[in-house]
């Protein structure tokens, strides 16, 4: 047992650490510019110091899994920390990104003017990151989730007198008012239903009136709202054009961007996911959009020659992935999926250049693999879903057993499916198929495995927010193995199809990303002309 200041004391490091990093907004920028040296010292410190913070932070929950203390109550507007399994988990992994990417950038940008303006705000923006992780309130959380976007505007604009960076910095501020109208709506509405901010207190009402059965009215539009700002925040179909066209900025932004703040649309329907599992309405339409997303975006980043906006792209898929295991009710498979792809694309655009320097080129354009031999494919397929339900079955794993999961182990399967395919593909001697279905074993282990892990951490956290699902889904479960399955066939087909004339035209049309980019760049610029 923790004597009581223990856990005060942590509260205030965890709220303290972040407020440093975002308390340098008030230093002006003539003198960042003009510290050369001590500017990036103070950087790698500070983001350095608060990762040692993050791993000491789980002690915390020793004594009764969460930490909750409140410094200031005025009016009932209150500035307190929320710092359960869910927060330690993501702030831990924010705070190692802030380590790798603030010291990437002191070196990525040495020898720049600007570079202390930069680092400046690339703290301030990764300060509110950390701060939105241990908010422990609805209107805190609000705060810290505006002022991280603002953090966002300043880094998207350092390259201010390139018109394309400003009219994507202008496409996200557009889209991330619309999103922080969403919220602050659901916020007023929150605090009109169950009357109060306090997440402790939140998911305890909410769980109440999910055992009554008696659901407020007024819960259908909270939850849709809620579902719209994570929309927005994670670059959802039609709100994904901007985050392409972010390319302008230097990389270390673009790492921060892709691997920690779009997830906070994901990270917002977790952390209510006790709230937004009221509603059946709002958990279909992440489904349904994080879905369609996935596939939408999974199609036009095949024909991206950018190195770049190919990566962006894939981010654009990945959110849609997870924000539908967000929809089926799989909220510990969506944390591991936000921990697992922000440490993928982190790496991905610091390496960038090492896929410039060796001349990555487009799948369609490069037409290779040749297309599935329509046998090898089947016996793959089947091969790939009994291993990955075969696997799902062991003792102690039982993962399949509601439509999400279901679904969720279907797409691992197909997954598996492409794995065996490229693999069978030259040749399907035992040896090769016998080393195939060994690998497909050991994927779906470690999957498993990482699932159960995850689970184990954050049990207890998300278990008492999932229990309002509805289980009468199974059209949507249909319709989504069906999606995800003629995605895989297109994948598999298309350097066959590759030749043919709708193909040329589909390729035409998904490289400029359907158009939805060049109407809301018209849009803005009619509203916003670029100077």
């Amino acid at each position: 047992m923790f004597l009581p200041w223990t856990g005060m004391l942590g509260a205030t490091l965890l709220l303290v650490g972040p407020l440093l990093l975002a308390a340098l907004i008030v230093v002006p920028r003539k003198w960042v510019n003009g510290q050369v040296e001590l500017v990036p010292r103070l950087a790698k410190l500070g983001t350095v110091s608060i990762f040692v913070l993050a791993l000491l932070g789980p002690v915390l929950l020793i004594d009764q899994g969460y930490v909750q203390h409140t410094f200031l109550n005025w009016h009932g507007l209150q500035c307190g920390v929320y710092y359960d399994s869910l927060s330690a988990v993501v702030f831990l992994l924010v705070s190692f990104l802030g380590v790798v990417i603030t010291r990437y950038a002191c070196t990525y940008l040495e020898g720049e003017a600007e570079r202390g303006y930069f680092l400046k705000w690339l703290c301030v923006t990764l300060g509110f990151v950390l701060m939105l992780l241990v908010s422990g309130n609805m209107v805190q959380f609000t705060m810290t989730w505006i002022a991280t976007s603002v953090g966002l505007h300043h880094l998207l604009l350092y390259n201010s007198h390139r018109p394309s960076a400003v009219i994507a910095a202008r496409k996200k501020y557009v889209i991330s008012r619309l999103g922080d109208l969403c919220l602050i709506t659901s916020v007023i509405l929150i605090y009109h239903v169950f009357g109060t901010g306090d997440f402790r207190t939140l998911f305890a009402l909410a769980k109440a009136v999910g055992n009554s059965g008696r659901i407020p009215p007024l819960v259908t539009p909270i939850c849709l709202l809620l579902t719209g700002a994570a929309i927005m925040k994670s670059a959802q179909f039609p709100f994904h054009s901007w985050l392409p066209d972010t390319m302008e900025t230097p990389t270390p932004v673009s790492a921060l961007m892709h691997a920690g703040i779009v997830n906070s649309g994901g990270f917002l329907i977790v952390r209510l996911s006790s709230v937004v599992s009221l509603c059946p309405t709002a958990l279909d339409t992440l489904a349904v959009v994080g879905a369609f997303t996935a596939v939408f975006a999974s199609v036009v980043m095949l024909t991206q020659a950018s190195v770049k906006r190919m990566l962006a792209f894939s981010t654009v898929a990945q959110m849609g992935f997870m924000l539908l295991e967000c929809g089926l009710g799989a909220y510990t498979v969506a944390v591991l999926h936000i921990i697992a792809h922000s440490l993928y694309k982190a790496h991905a655009f610091l390496t960038s250049g090492n896929a410039v320097m060796s001349g990555s080129k487009s799948s369609i354009a490069a037409g290779d693999p040749a297309a599935a031999h329509p046998g090898r494919f089947a016996m793959a397929l089947v091969s790939a879903m009994l291993v990955t339900f075969a696997t799902a079955s062991l003792p102690g794993i039982s993962s399949l057993g509601c439509p999400g999961e279901l679904v969720l182990g279907a797409t691992l399967g197909m997954s598996v499916t492409y794995l065996l395919w490229r693999l069978w593909s030259t040749s399907v001697t035992p040896v090769v198929i016998a080393t195939g279905l060994l690998l497909a074993a050991a994927v779906c282990i470690f999957y498993f495995g990482l699932h159960y892990v995850c689970h184990g951490i954050l049990g207890y956290t998300l278990t008492q927010q999932t229990g309002f699902l509805t289980t009468n889904r199974d059209a949507l479960t249909v319709v989504l193995v069906l999606l995800f399955g003629a995605l895989l066939l297109f994948q598999s087909q298309l350097p066959q199809w590759s030749s043919r004339n709708w193909c040329r035209t589909l390729y035409v049309h998904a490289r400029n990303g359907f158009y939805f980019n060049t109407v809301f760049n018209r849009a803005i610029k009619s509203l916003w002309p670029v100077q």
